[in-house]
């Protein structure tokens, strides 16, 4: 007699913590990136496919040079509205007083040695380029979003402290549901090289 109510209190825990897992799951609390296999990436219900990549990084580079082989774009095939930001860092060299200064920095289009052209309306907020803007909802199932088609270190800016030294750019891409709060990654590019010119 004393068994059934310890057996119906731990299957009432057990039905409460699955209920709990599935209401995380379908309000993208818990966001898994999967990648379907077919060029699909699948952030919960968000799924999205890629393009893009940097050119090989074991050339010498210089200021001036196309880093990117193909233009980074997303097809959005999510049944639900989402949204979507982009964070660029990359490696920055100033010698302010004789000392040179090897930073990681974001790019925010203000004093960068980056160059980066965007094919689309992004806006910049606290390290981020927001897609259109920054509270903007993407539609279900919108199709092909041009994100970026040149990314290169600017010469007014590049000078020769760069000489013989290593350079990384990261570009991650974010996305979220609409009505969600917590961002979740959804693919990164990611390029290093030693000796620019």
């Amino acid at each position: 007699m004393k068994k059934t109510p310890l057996i119906l209190s731990i299957f009432s825990s057990i039905l409460i913590i699955a209920s709990l897992v599935m209401l995380g799951i379908s309000y993208g609390w818990f966001a898994d990136v999967i990648d379907l296999n077919d060029g699909t990436i699948s952030v919960g219900d968000l799924r999205y496919s890629e393009t893009g990549d940097f050119i090989t990084d074991n050339q010498i580079i210089q200021p001036g040079l196309e880093l990117l082989d193909e233009t980074i774009t997303l097809t959005n095939t999510s049944p639900i509205e989402s949204q979507m930001r982009i964070k660029i860092s990359y490696t920055k060299i100033t010698r302010p007083v004789d000392v040179l200064v090897i930073e990681t920095v974001n790019y925010s289009n203000v004093d960068d040695h980056l160059s980066v052209t965007f094919d689309s309306t992004f806006v910049y907020s606290s390290d981020y380029w927001y897609y259109n803007a920054t509270d903007a909802v993407i539609s279900a199932n919108s199709g092909l979003i041009e994100m970026i088609s040149s990314i290169m270190y600017d010469g007014e800016y590049v000078g020769n402290d760069y000489a013989g030294q290593t350079v990384s750019i990261t570009v991650v891409i974010e996305v979220k549901q609409s009505d969600n709060v917590t961002w979740a990654e959804l693919t990164s590019y990611d390029f290093s090289t030693g000796y620019p010119a």
